[in-house]
């Protein structure tokens, strides 16, 4: 009898013990997001130290039992981080994956916004992070790509601030029309002409221009997200006859979640001046055949022992070496410096910025001043957030003074 009633006593044990920790176990359920808010599917979960777990569905939502409130789940998807979130008290839980550093060189922005991955593709697309761009801190946005992508050759301008640059990618296709690519915003098509203001169909070399600058280089590198090359035919198809020679899709940036309030300062400050100056003529004065002419552009005149003669404006000098170089150049400034907000609430990803620009060129009277406002505000809404409403203002005001004439005629270089 002693020996059944100790059977009884322990399987009652037994019981109890089974019972509790069925009063214990819950259901907790939640959804899975990116960092831009959109539900993920195919997430795996599973109670950590257990094999309990699943997989989200098409929406991003989960449902797992617990069976204690120190339980934690670890939530895991390819290109995500994983990410490990303890349970609590809570039946709900709201989990934000964020994506992997090693996976985002993986993605590229293609035709008309859309991202895919690199791999899949079948034609040849490059891009450059904006992170990049900045990095470089060129006075021409344009400029920042030299030397970042394959078959893709920028020519400058060396005539001071506000100066233009072209982009030519894979070689000159035309002999006598642009070979520029396609430059697309955020999916609004920019005209990127070098904007030279001409006097005729001979402009060039002896018929000087004035450069106004090409359009790219009134945008602020900060705003830039990424840029993606689309180099060859079949990934310009989209876009018809107008990228033919290919599509340069720039991406500015749209607002995510930061700690605190979000807001982001820089500031650089650069110098200028003459890498090397050419050896200069210096033994013989200005004239033709050993004759002294305060008035020519030629440098045959007499030799110079510093004899007194009569200059250009008809007082007595003494003749004596100048390098017109050295004299005529100074030491340049270039000052960026950029402010910037952006944080995502619920569905909401809102960025704005400043910018302000000044180049104190090292051409005497040259000078580029620029202001850039952006403002951004993106928002997902609708039945699992399928519609999207995105809103961008931009203010852009560039005051350029005395800029440099290209071409020989007229020009201060052909007459220094």
């Amino acid at each position: 009898m002693k020996k059944q009633a100790k059977h009884l006593l322990f399987s009652f044990a037994l019981f109890l013990c089974a019972t509790i920790a069925l009063a214990q176990e819950r259901e907790v359920s939640g959804i899975v997001r990116d960092s831009n808010g959109n539900p993920l599917a195919n997430v795996s979960f599973v109670v950590k130290g257990t094999k309990t777990g699943g997989m989200t569905d098409n929406n991003g939502h989960f449902s797992v039992a617990i069976k204690s409130s120190r339980a934690i789940l670890i939530f895991s998807s390819v290109n995500f981080q994983p990410k490990q979130v303890e349970v609590g008290d809570n039946s709900t839980l709201a989990v934000t994956l964020q994506p992997a550093e090693n996976s985002l060189n993986e993605v590229v922005v293609t035709a008309l916004g859309i991202r895919k991955s690199e791999k899949s593709l079948g034609y040849s697309v490059q891009q450059v992070k904006g992170q990049v761009l900045v990095e470089s801190r060129e006075v021409n946005v344009v400029n920042d790509l030299t030397g970042k992508v394959a078959g893709l050759q920028v020519v400058r301008a060396g005539n001071g601030p506000g100066g233009s640059s072209q982009i030519v990618l894979r070689g000159n296709n035309s002999l006598t029309g642009l070979s520029q690519p396609l430059i697309v915003i955020d999916g609004v098509p920019m005209d990127n002409s070098t904007g030279r203001v001409g006097n005729g169909a001979y402009d060039g070399f002896f018929n000087s221009t004035l450069d106004m600058g090409n359009g790219l280089s009134d945008i602020n590198a900060d705003d830039i997200a990424s840029i993606s090359v689309l180099k060859g035919p079949a990934a310009a198809a989209l876009y018809g006859s107008l990228g033919g020679n290919g599509v340069i899709l720039i991406t500015t940036k749209t607002g995510k979640k930061q700690p605190g309030l979000g807001i982001t300062v820089s500031s650089s400050v650069g110098f200028e001046s003459i890498f090397a100056n050419p050896d200069m003529q210096n033994q013989y004065a200005q004239g033709s055949n050993g004759v002294y002419d305060p008035l020519s552009t030629s440098s045959w005149g007499p030799k110079i022992n510093g004899q007194a003669v009569t200059d250009w404006s008809g007082k007595q000098v003494k003749l004596q070496p100048y390098n017109n170089v050295a004299d005529y150049f100074r030491n340049g400034v270039i000052s960026n410096q950029n402010i910037s907000f952006q944080q995502q609430i619920n569905s909401t990803s809102v960025y704005a910025s400043y910018n302000r620009f000044d180049d104190k060129s090292m051409i005497p009277g040259e000078k580029l001043s620029r202001n850039n406002i952006t403002a951004r505000a993106v928002t997902k809404f609708g039945n699992n957030e399928n519609w999207t409403l995105d809103t961008k203002f931009q203010f852009i005001n560039a005051t350029a003074n005395n800029r440099s004439i290209e071409g020989q005629d007229y020009s201060i270089f052909g007459t220094i």
